[in-house]
């Protein structure tokens, strides 16, 4: 299967974000979350821990081989644990390894599902030249059975709108596609697969500059989400005034995203003429990035800022900016995307009107205007077939060890 991404790692390990996808194909995890945040077993089939809770013993799967053809024992997991969680102790003890932990299960079982440890996968990799193409072979060993595809070939650091010409041309067979171009790829008689909206778009202001809150607040209800979604977004995911998608939290729709112009013009007109402008500035490789910004500052102008756009400013009053949520536990998600905005993370914690408390504490302030939630589009050519869907998963990862290519009859066309 001929497979493009936009990403161009330049190492293929475990745990490096922007080869996640290519990452889960290969690397496996001691349990795994399913689609309702559940852990499930993986390379360890049981666990159980002893009565204070800081010892737990997992069981591990027998007769798992490596991609090398040595069969995984507890020492490689215990090592690869030890490098991946160095906060965890971890040591093999006959067919189980045992952890030491200072935290609860909920948190160590997280922990455990979010990282892949040993290459085990469905399949394995046979060539890698970095940030430019990776060459997948099917693992005939692996413990779940072989996937159906021989191989899968990926090229790296393909941009969309590249990747949408070689779907349409029969030159890949599964590609990114932007939200504007969704309706084109399906009009070309392309399956269109998404995972859940996983990515937050979301104007970030730069420490230090545009402090007068009132010209942030001025700025946020000032933005017409509705009609950036329906026409540049194509209805794709939704918008939000929120860092978690509604989805995860369940309480998304209780921040206000409405445009509420005539406040925004009265904040606005209370600023001194001189702070009414502000510099945004948008990284080209963000879907719908300079279209978005652009939208943005026409409504800015409509409540009486000037908004300089400009994908090069580096002293950039704002930032149009992306953030992946990679976790299917709510309060780790909000970690997570707190530091990835430079906000000060909310402790762990574990009901949902807590979890709303500090949402709302972080937002306080409009450092951050959350945007939109945006999922992973795909569109998959004419001859992929999906045994038991979904072949992406709500995260955003893909499952081709479900995927096959179906084979036209000699004589037919291509």
């Amino acid at each position: 299967m001929r497979v493009e991404m936009r990403a161009a790692p330049a190492a293929l390990d475990a745990n490096t974000p922007e080869a996640s996808p290519l990452a889960a194909l290969v690397f496996e995890p001691l349990l795994r979350l399913d689609e309702t945040g559940t852990p499930q077993p993986c390379l360890a089939v049981s666990w159980q821990h002893e009565g204070t809770g800081k010892r737990w013993q997992f069981n591990l799967r027998p007769g798992v081989k490596l991609h090398d053809g040595t069969q995984m024992t507890p020492g490689d997991v215990a090592s690869a644990l030890q490098a991946a969680l160095p906060g965890l102790a971890a040591t093999a003890n006959g067919e189980a390894v045992i952890i030491r932990a200072e935290r609860g299960l909920s948190s160590l079982l997280l922990d455990l599902a979010h990282t892949r440890l040993v290459s085990t996968g469905p399949f394995r990799v046979s060539a890698f030249e970095p940030g430019r193409r990776v060459t997948l072979a099917a693992n005939q060993d692996y413990w779940d059975g072989r996937p159906f595809l021989d191989g899968i070939d990926v090229q790296l650091g393909r941009p969309l709108r590249d990747q949408l010409v070689d779907l349409e041309l029969g030159k890949t067979d599964f590609a990114e596609i932007a939200p504007a171009d969704l309706r084109r790829a399906s009009e070309h008689g392309r399956a269109v697969w998404s995972s859940s909206p996983v990515n937050l778009l979301a104007l970030q202001f730069t420490p230090g500059r545009a402090e007068d809150p009132r010209l942030r607040e001025a700025l946020a209800l000032a933005i017409d989400r509705a009609a950036m979604h329906n026409v540049l977004l194509q209805k794709q995911g939704e918008a939000t005034a929120a860092l978690l998608p509604q989805w995860l939290s369940g309480y998304a729709f209780a921040f206000p995203a409405a445009q509420d112009l005539g406040r925004a013009r009265a904040l606005a007109g209370s600023l001194p003429p001189a702070a009414r402008t502000l510099t945004l500035t948008y990284d080209p490789a963000v879907r719908a990035a300079r279209s978005l910004a652009e939208r943005v500052a026409v409504n800015a102008r409509d409540a009486g800022l000037a908004v300089q756009v400009s994908s090069q400013a580096a002293q950039a009053d704002v930032r149009l900016v992306e953030v992946r949520i990679r976790s299917l536990d709510a309060a780790r998600a909000m970690v997570e995307v707190a530091a990835a905005l430079a906000l000060e993370a909310p402790p762990f914690v574990a009901t949902t009107a807590a979890l709303y408390e500090a949402e709302h504490q972080l937002l306080e302030g409009r450092r951050v205007i959350p945007l939109f939630h945006l999922p992973d589009l795909y569109g998959a050519g004419s001859r992929v077939r999906v045994f038991a869907p979904p072949a992406v998963t709500r995260l955003g990862y893909w499952r081709f060890d479900q995927v096959w290519l179906a084979v036209k009859p000699s004589g037919t066309a291509p």
